[in-house]
């Protein structure tokens, strides 16, 4: 594994490593440590553009985007906010003032900040371009969890997405909005061959275009410690990789270098039920 990305007590490692729990939402260490890594990276290599959310709730994803950003890029946060009339499946709720004010906490401007307020279902990139930036480099969607807004919301991101950026999408393998897996088979149907997934981390699917995703699972693999990888599969005929928090005894165990090498073994084949009678009791 090559050096993390993340520079030591910089103010984007910071909140990485804790200072997102301060803020009310859902993004795990993992998945913060994926997506600074993946922008970290863009910035070494020179790919610039705008990076935004659709459903920003009280800040704690948009805030890593805002820290990844560089001097010149802008920064977009879409959300109802007060309109939470258009909230139809309660997945989040977003609070403008909450959310200005962890700005502030984590030192940046509100007023640097462009904030679309109103429903996503009546926005389109094309409309938006004049604000927000010719092209987008890191775009999460985590506005609605309906399979249309999804869709939706997907059609931005990709109409707005530069071709060396990544798309961010929440929740695609949480049971309890499973319309947001339906929106995203949507979209890969209507839209064949404009994305490809490369990694899947705690709750976070991160998709690019076919010709980057290889590069981006490269990325991750070099600089994401190994105690997180769980395995090589394929989602939408791409190769993706799995990276998890363990959480559970059998996933620290499942999770080591020494389990990996055995798995193929003769000897961790015959362990392998001894092991999980023993962990799971």
């Amino acid at each position: 594994m090559s050096q993390p990305l993340l520079v030591p007590n910089s103010s984007l490692h910071r909140y990485v490593r804790a200072g997102h729990r301060r803020v009310d939402g859902w993004l795990s260490r993992l998945d913060a440590l994926l997506i600074a890594t993946v922008g970290q990276w863009q910035n070494a290599q020179g790919i610039s553009g705008s990076v935004g959310e659709i459903g920003v709730h009280h800040g704690r994803l948009f805030i890593l985007l805002a820290l990844l950003r560089k001097r010149e890029e802008r920064a977009f946060a879409i959300d109802l906010f007060d309109a939470q009339e258009f909230n139809v499946d309660q997945s989040g709720q977003g609070d403008e003032t909450a959310f200005h004010n962890n700005l502030v906490r984590f030192g940046i401007e509100p007023a640097s900040i462009e904030v679309v307020k109103g429903n996503s279902l009546d926005l389109a990139w094309t409309g938006l371009a004049g604000r927000l930036g010719p092209s987008a480099r890191l775009f999460s969607i985590d506005g609605g969890h309906t399979a249309e807004i999804t869709r939706h919301d997907l059609g931005i991101a990709d109409d707005g997405l530069a071709d060396d950026g990544v798309i961010v999408l929440d929740d695609y393998f949480n049971p309890e909005f499973p319309a947001v897996s339906e929106g995203l088979c949507r979209f890969m149907f209507e839209r064949p061959g404009t994305l490809a997934p490369f990694a899947i981390g705690d709750n976070k699917l991160l998709l690019a275009r076919p010709d980057w995703a290889g590069r981006y699972r490269g990325v991750l693999a070099d600089a994401v410690p190994l105690r997180h990888f769980v395995r090589e599969t394929e989602l939408f005929g791409a190769p993706v990789t799995v990276f998890r928090t363990p959480r559970t005894p059998m996933q620290f165990i499942r999770q080591t270098s020494l389990t990996r090498r055995l798995r193929s073994h003769p000897l961790g084949q015959a362990l392998k039920p001894i092991i999980r009678r023993f962990v799971q009791g």
